[in-house]
């Protein structure tokens, strides 16, 4: 196998040996490792924090509507929080990609494939970490059946996969305007009061409730809560507009992904 390059791209001409699928199995695992670490930082604890945030996180809410005695539940809370917070991440990761697209290596000596594979693992492995934490509390402090517990980290996983896919549709204007990545930041904090992350849908109302018809994270956290047997709309909501809502989401997601290798070599020194 050799590669013709270009500056449009890489085009590999032949079969892989097993020598090079033994290298890109080594850069693979370089890669997630070298994610990891970049997580972790100087702190003590490390990627503990990943567990830990959403908790803490949602401890803090849950205290001040606890304060204002709203009759949201706790567990609707922790749901809630917990999957807005892995929203925000994944949304923000796939928006500020192009900083870590080389993972490293120079884009010229690694695949996008060899890239995108602990890509996805680490988004996979953050998400179910970002939700174990929640889950358990879940399932030990208010009793929620395993499968509900289960179907929760899922959907995370899911959550997280899908806006990180919808944020790397983003990752171009991102780069190429930094005052983006703010004005995301803040439409994500309007959106987390906006939306159903604090409380069920069912407590939204005319027009704040049709917004959320739109919003794809309702449909997440509005099964998350079903599956745990707590107040959602998810059976009431409109199936036509919410398979649409869906659909939209995971074309996007497969553009941003799909859009990896171009990105990196319209951005790459080597180009």
């Amino acid at each position: 196998m050799h590669r013709i390059m270009t500056v449009d791209g890489c085009k590999e001409v032949g079969e892989v040996g097993k020598e090079q699928t033994f290298l890109d199995r080594r850069r693979s695992s370089f890669i997630l490792r070298n994610k990891f670490r970049r997580l972790a930082g100087d702190k003590r604890l490390g990627v503990l924090w990943v567990v830990l945030e959403p908790l803490v996180m949602s401890l803090v809410y849950l205290f001040v509507l606890t304060v204002l005695r709203s009759s949201i539940r706790s567990e609707s809370i922790f749901i809630g929080i917990s999957l807005w917070g892995l929203a925000t991440v994944s949304l923000m990761s796939g928006v500020q990609c192009l900083d870590d697209f080389s993972g490293g290596l120079k884009c010229e000596r690694v695949r996008t494939r060899v890239l995108v594979k602990p890509m996805l693992q680490f988004r996979a492995i953050d998400s179910a970490c970002r939700t174990s934490g929640v889950a358990a509390i879940l399932y030990f402090a208010f009793d929620v059946g395993l499968l509900a517990v289960f179907s929760f980290i899922a959907i995370g996983v899911i959550l997280g996969l899908a806006f990180e896919g919808l944020g790397l549709n983003l990752s171009r204007i991102g780069h190429a305007i930094p005052d983006i990545k703010v004005l995301i930041r803040y439409f994500m904090r309007l959106m987390f009061f906006a939306g159903p992350a604090l409380y069920p849908l069912t407590f939204a109302e005319g027009l704040h409730y049709n917004v959320n018809l739109i919003n794809p994270f309702t449909y997440f956290v509005e099964l998350a809560r079903h599956m745990a047997d707590l107040d959602s709309a998810i059976l009431q909501l409109d199936p036509y507009l919410g398979t649409f809502v869906i659909g939209a989401l995971v074309v996007f997601c497969l553009r941003g992904y799909s859009r990896i290798d171009s990105l990196r070599w319209e951005l790459s020194s080597w180009s």
